[in-house]
């Protein structure tokens, strides 16, 4: 009798367990992405050295691109358009492994050092080194973070099963976190820094903050959802302030 309600429990306890995690992760199905591509840029390593080539980009798995770099020389990038399969051939590079990364279309990422505070576990709220795409660059430097969308993942993404590739990569490009880095210290995300203390020490770019010049007060909500997400009309309307403070 005892053996056969442990039984029980037991089952009863996997079909919770398999239900959460479908609901968790049914969303971000890892389906293939028909909108990867390489792409021609230059990576700058460490030591100040450029390579030239093309770079993996996936827009569908920003996060792979944001931590790793796969770079193929030009006869790769051949082979690649012929239709094979090249990825094995990628000559890889760490976030730590460089400083930039710059691609053909004029899009710039940067190394830059981040702590998820919002992460729900402590082990993803420990900095890491990301290649982070750059809004605007100076003494303050405003970067815009993609979501990862592998592994247990919020439901405010698209669900993949039901979304169009190009749908997806549409909301990826217009839904991201909006990080400040300021000379000598580490990024932080809008939700977590103190925009008077940004850029108290320009008193002209304070004033026009407190006077709404920007247009920024009015588009900036506080409060995380979704790691903080926000769109395209607060990147620029908060990309112009800064732009003005780092003049």
């Amino acid at each position: 009798m005892k053996t056969a309600k442990k039984r029980s429990t037991i089952t009863l306890m996997l079909i919770v367990f398999f239900s959460l995690t479908f609901n968790h992760t049914k969303a971000q199905l890892k389906t293939p992405s028909s909108v990867w591509k390489y792409e021609k840029g230059t990576v700058t390593l460490m030591d100040g050295n450029e390579i030239e080539g093309y770079i993996y980009m996936d827009m569908m798995n920003p996060q792979l691109f944001q931590k790793r770099v796969y770079l193929i020389d030009e006869k790769t990038y051949a082979a690649y358009k012929a239709g094979e399969d090249v990825h094995k051939d990628a000559v890889v590079y760490d976030a730590s492994d460089l400083q930039s990364f710059t691609l053909e279309n004029g899009k710039k990422f940067k190394q830059a050092k981040y702590a998820n505070l919002f992460a729900k576990r402590k082990q993803d709220r420990i900095p890491k080194k990301l290649m982070l795409e750059v809004a605007t660059e100076g003494e303050i430097t405003v970067f815009k973070k993609y979501h990862h969308t592998q592994g247990i993942v919020t439901s405010h993404l698209p669900d993949r099963t039901k979304v169009s590739d190009a749908k997806y990569v549409e909301w990826q490009e217009n839904n991201f976190e909006i990080l400040a880095q300021k000379e000598g210290e580490e990024a932080k995300n809008m939700s977590s820094f103190n925009i008077k203390k940004l850029v108290g020490d320009n008193r002209t770019v304070l004033t026009n903050y407190a006077k709404n010049k920007y247009g920024f007060r009015d588009l900036f909500i506080k409060g995380p959802v979704f790691e903080s997400s926000f769109q395209m009309d607060t990147v620029e309307a908060f990309t112009s302030m800064v732009e003005d403070y780092n003049k």
